[in-house]
């Protein structure tokens, strides 16, 4: 079974060579964020006529009154080969409902759960980002018995170390090396906590980072660049895969050639799983 994750950044006049793309990996499941209502018709469009026969995504044109425009024009879009369940969400406390999909997936082999979560950035969403963390951290843990797995673009850690240190954007790293808490008032610990609670502490609830568990800290990889004057300043592994390890996760990378070639600021991420 391979699933593959991908922030696709919303692009309109992309969208048919990233439909290309992604057909040619042979993904049975694929999991996208931002998704818009523009490109959401595309998608859906393209991939049925794909073999995804299965399709959910969190953006609805009337839902209440959300207003899916500005920081929220972002959706999600899951696309299976095999048929989907919506999972009841009423227990999921988060700012924006559409950043987090969660289906049970009727796989030939076993039933799992798959949650696909785009997490806001907090340069331009402030705790928005924090919020959404806890949040997803409450609805996920638990442990029912069945295979789980997380995925999508968390914008988070800032940085691993080989030794598997996680640096998160709640903490600043000192021109000695030294890393210490940013200060951020009253809570100024919840910004570090929140970040881990899904990139670290779900792991004791059988979610593991399936990318560390191949392939350990000592390889240092990236899906999102931070450019200035055209010079890469910052590379940050934003997107994951998390698992239970039941599933058994066989193969994790990134791959590179989608965002190099201009078709994301992303790369995705792809995990093979032998069932």
């Amino acid at each position: 079974m391979k699933i593959i994750s991908w922030n696709v950044a919303g692009r309109v006049r992309k969208q048919r060579n990233q439909l290309e793309v992604l057909k040619d990996t042979g993904a049975d499941i694929i999991g996208l964020q931002e998704i818009t209502h523009k490109t959401l018709p595309l998608w859906i469009e393209g991939f049925r006529k794909s073999g995804y026969k299965n399709i959910i995504a969190s953006l609805k044109l009337k839902n209440g009154n959300v207003d899916y425009s500005g920081p929220r024009r972002y959706g999600i879009l899951v696309a299976s080969r095999w048929p989907l369940e919506s999972i009841d969400q009423q227990s999921l406390e988060i700012p924006w409902h559409e950043r987090l999909v969660s289906v049970l997936v009727h796989s030939p082999n076993v039933y799992f759960e798959l949650h696909v979560a785009y997490i806001p950035p907090g340069s331009s969403n402030g705790w928005i980002k924090i919020e959404t963390f806890e949040g997803i951290y409450k609805f996920l843990a638990n442990d029912k018995g069945i295979p789980r797995i997380l995925c999508g673009d968390f914008n988070s850690p800032q940085f691993e170390t080989s030794k598997g240190e996680i640096i998160t954007w709640g903490q600043k790293v000192l021109q000695d090396g030294r890393v210490r808490l940013r200060n951020r008032g009253k809570r100024y610990n919840a910004w570090d906590s929140g970040e881990r609670s899904v990139i670290q502490d779900l792991v004791k609830y059988d979610l593991s980072d399936v990318f560390r568990l191949i392939n350990g800290y000592d390889v240092q990889e990236y899906s999102w660049l931070l450019k200035r004057n055209g010079k890469i300043v910052a590379k940050r592994r934003f997107d994951h895969i998390f698992a239970s390890k039941s599933l058994n996760p066989v193969q994790c990378r990134y791959v590179h050639s989608f965002r190099e070639n201009n078709l994301s600021d992303h790369s995705a991420i792809e995990g093979v799983f032998k069932i």
